[in-house]
């Protein structure tokens, strides 16, 4: 799959109760900003506003969200789940507005364009070149495995839902270990084509770190997660 793709969920769209725990803040993740998807990017002294790159399916899934939802922020997950938080008398809720194939491709101001699922030559315990907030926390931990810990709404208010993402996984502790030297576990962040980064700090500053990537393959779909309504 070389170009993003996008099949929407028909309506009224499933709530989702999987995994969903984006990063927090109100300019984390993608979100609209102008109208136009994407996110924000810390630049030199400044931020940045990288949009996706434009293409029909991009503007399909636009306009899905503006015609809903008049804009938000929308979480990809690696398993090809396109997950939209809901707001006023349904906040804590969220639903599948569709599905996508394909890498995600950010254009920056200048013109030049960055693929999230191809985002260069970078190893274990470089720094990550792309956006630091996109993608689903999730935590590794100090045998490798990655787990996923969230808020699953119920009729009650919410209960505590965990599962295993996958492993442990030796490869992955020792690349945590190379990006974070001296941590052996912490929260990291999957993207949404699969690649896990990690948040180091170094003199008082946030870079995020790369760690590896993930199969898609091996991302949880489960439909007791699917809630579908009438």
């Amino acid at each position: 799959m070389t170009t993003f793709q996008f099949e929407p969920e028909s309506t009224p769209y499933p709530y989702w109760l999987g995994p969903f725990s984006p990063a927090r803040g109100t300019s984390t993740g993608f979100r609209f900003h102008y109208r136009k998807l994407g996110t924000w990017v810390n630049a030199p002294n400044s931020r940045e506003f990288w949009v996706i790159k434009d293409s029909s399916a991009v503007r399909k899934l636009s306009n899905n969200i503006l015609h809903h939802w008049n804009g938000g922020r929308i979480l990809f997950l690696p398993n090809g789940l396109i997950i939209k938080p809901l707001q006023d008398y349904e906040v804590g809720k969220r639903v599948i507005v569709g599905r996508f194939n394909g890498p995600i491709t950010l254009q920056k101001p200048n013109g030049q364009l960055f693929d999230m699922s191809v985002p260069g030559r970078i190893t274990p315990g470089d720094m990550w070149p792309g956006p630091n907030t996109t993608g689903l926390e999730c935590i590794l931990k100090d045998n490798g495995a990655l787990i996923c810990i969230w808020q699953r709404p119920t009729n009650e208010g919410s209960e505590i839902e965990e599962v295993v993402i996958q492993g442990p996984d030796p490869q992955l502790r020792s690349a945590f270990q190379r990006a974070r030297p001296g941590d052996s576990a912490g929260r990291v962040r999957v993207t949404a084509n699969g690649h896990i980064i990690t948040n180091r700090e170094e003199r008082g500053y946030w870079r995020p770190m790369y760690i590896g990537q993930i199969s898609p393959k091996n991302w949880p779909h489960r439909e007791i997660w699917i809630q579908r309504r009438k």
